[in-house]
Formats: C-alpha cells, structure tokens, sequence
C-alpha cells in the first residue's frame, strides 16, 4: 500500500537539484528471531543498488525480507529498476530476501562472491534469481572498481583469492564507497581472524591506500568475531550502523563491540532499535535521518514541530495556529503507508504511537502537517524503544 508517495518521495529524497544527495538507507530485518543485512544505496546521480537482503525463511515462521521489506522501501520511493545488487556472501540472512528483488525488480548487475564449494538451497535458488532476471553476472575481487556512476567511486577491498572453504563469512565483497570527502564502508560479515587482518595487512603492505570512512557497516551484526580495536583504528567512523534483527537468538549486537565503538566517540545506530533509518551525504558531511544541509535530528521549521525525536512513549504535534486553527496531521511510515490520520486543533496534537496493528514500530516516520485554508509541510521524527 501506499499512501502518499508524492509528498514523500519529493520531500525526503527526489526533488531536483543540481547536486543531489547520496542516501543510504539501512533497513530493519526484523521478524520474529531472524536478522540479517539489508541496504538500498541512491547514488548523487540518481541510480539504486541493493546491498543484502536479509533473510528469507519457508520454515515456520515464514518470512521474506525482501519481499516485506526491501520490495516496499523500492515501492514507496518509486524506484522500478536497479542498477545493480550485491550479495556479500551466501549466508541466507543476506542474499535470501534477494530472491524476491531479482524476482520482481528488473536489475542491470548481480554481484556475487561466486563461491565455488557448493551451497545451501536458499544459494541455489538466489543463483538462479538471477539468471532468470536476466542480470549480468560479475565476480568482484580486491582491487575492482565498481562503476556505479561519475559522481562516487566503488572500491572492492576483499575477498581475494582463493576463497576460504570454512568460512562464508570472511568471502564477504566488502565495498569502499567515497563522495567526494565522504566515504562509506559496507563489510558483510567478515570475521577478524581471516578477513580484517588480511585487509589490514593489504593496508600495510600498500596493496591497499585507505580503508577510513565516516560510516562503517559494522561487520557480522556486531558480533564479537569481528570489528576489533585495529579495525576501528583503521576506519576510524564518526557514525556506526549496525544491522541486526531485534529478536536475534545470538545476543547481537555484542557488548563488548559497542563498548568498543562507544570507547572510540563513534555514534552508533542500530536497526534493532531505531528500525529502518538513512544516512545522507552531501560529500562534506554526513546526516543521520535528514537530509543536507540541515543535518543532524529533525528540528522545528515554520511553526511546525514534532517532539520529542526519538519519540519512546508519545509524540507531541505542534503548529502555529495563525496558520489555522485546525490542522489535519498525517503519518506516514517509511513505506509509505499511513499509520495515523486525526484533525486537531488549538496548536498541539499528542499521540500515544497507537496504530490498528498495535504500537508504532521504531524507525523513521513523516508527519504532514496540513493546516486549514494552508499549504502542507512535513516534519520528520523518529520511534525509538
């Protein structure tokens, strides 16, 4: 369903301009105890990749991440081709939500680990995804440098060969992504032992120039096994995201991953917690649900305001009622379906995050603001638990 795509599409990305924004949107795998990884990168030029997928389950209880997450994200922002998807490795919490992308979207390029040593059905059924969606088929290794248009860089920093035969997740395809002054590092699952300090001593050796960036994806959904202190000190982030499902069996993220990153002054965003979000760049700096220049939380603009952002238990609507009186608020999930529509009045609306299937889910959320007799306006604010 969607409910006002116009608005939200030309409001939080889509509105021309001359040089538009890179967004990357972490989505929120969870469902029941599975997790995962799932990623939608918008390059400055307006072309759509999919990193990850999250998991896909025919097992009680089912579940398709692709289909209930990733394919609504697409829908809700109007996006009807992808330029290109990358498995970072065939674990079924990655590439298995992919199965339903390649099924409905059509896609210019599979990128895709090419792990010879066989493989799980959910990898057999992804394989042939993408030979039925027609997409061309490419096996990225160190040294590559993707093409995903003039205005980014894409470099593969792992795997090399020969892949490890015990471990998938240490053949991860971990990209460097750089706009301009900004650089973004998405790493799959790769593990410390057999992955980090083989990219870290490609790094000292001169193989590799620079693994820094101002957002990592943290690897393996925050497991111990990987982001050591060595890592960090290499990538040295000013924001971490982490993707991990909330009901997750393996306590991920682990403890001492987030001390680790806390220890360093790094901000950390989880989908566990604040459900799907974005981050924006402009090329100088990077926003975390907003986008440039305003940067940072969503704040009152116009004598319109939601607060408080992260909203826990209510949020509060407010406008300035020399606009009028009466104003009908809408909100609208990052799906783009309508969780809440009331008409309000005296300047100030609270809301308990009610909705028809329960409480407002953590994540990002519009409200749209439409005053009597005026024009409407959009705030966003986020959910948090």
């Amino acid at each position: 369903m969607r409910a006002f795509p116009a608005l939200l599409i030309s409001a939080l990305l889509f509105t021309a301009t001359a040089d538009e924004p890179l967004v990357v949107f972490f989505i929120d795998p969870t469902a029941y105890d599975y997790s995962g990884d799932a990623m939608l990168v918008r390059t400055p030029g307006g072309r759509h990749f999919v990193i990850d997928g999250g998991m896909r389950s025919t097992y009680f209880p089912t579940w398709d991440c692709g289909a209930q997450r990733v394919l609504p994200l697409l829908d809700s922002l109007e996006v009807t081709y992808l330029e290109g998807v990358v498995g970072t490795h065939q674990d079924a919490d990655h590439i298995g939500g992919l199965i339903s992308v390649y099924e409905n979207m059509p896609v210019g390029t599979a990128y895709d680990t090419g792990w010879p040593y066989g493989g799980t059905w959910t990898y057999e059924e992804y394989l042939e995804a993408i030979m039925e969606n027609g997409a061309d088929y490419v096996i990225p290794r160190r040294g590559d440098v993707l093409d995903w248009g003039p205005d980014i860089t894409v470099e593969v920093l792992h795997p090399v060969e020969p892949l490890s035969p015990s471990s998938t997740n240490n053949s991860s395809i971990v990209i460097r992504l750089t706009y301009d002054e900004v650089s973004f590092l998405f790493t799959g699952d790769l593990e410390t032992n057999g992955g980090e300090d083989v990219v870290l001593a490609a790094l000292s050796s001169g193989e590799i120039d620079d693994i820094s960036a101002d957002v990592l994806k943290v690897g393996h959904h925050g497991s111990f096994t990987s982001t050591c202190t060595q890592w960090l000190a290499a990538v040295d982030p000013s924001i971490a995201a982490i993707c991990v499902g909330a009901g997750n069996p393996y306590g991920h993220p682990h403890d001492e991953v987030v001390q680790r990153i806390q220890g360093r002054g790094i901000d950390i965003y989880r989908t566990d917690i604040h459900g799907t979000f974005y981050i924006s760049s402009d090329g100088q700096g990077v926003y975390y649900n907003a986008m440039p220049p305003e940067g940072g939380d969503p704040q009152p603009v116009d004598g319109f305001a939601v607060y408080p952002s992260p909203a826990t238990a209510q949020a509060n609507f407010s406008w300035d009622t020399d606009r009028g009186d009466e104003c009908v608020i809408s909100v609208y999930n990052l799906n783009g379906e309508r969780v809440l529509e009331v008409r309000a009045s005296g300047g100030l609306h609270t809301w308990d995050l009610g909705t028809e299937g329960g409480l407002a889910s953590p994540g990002l959320y519009a409200a749209v603001f439409l005053p009597e007799g005026g024009e409407p306006y959009t705030e966003y604010f986020t959910v948090s638990r």
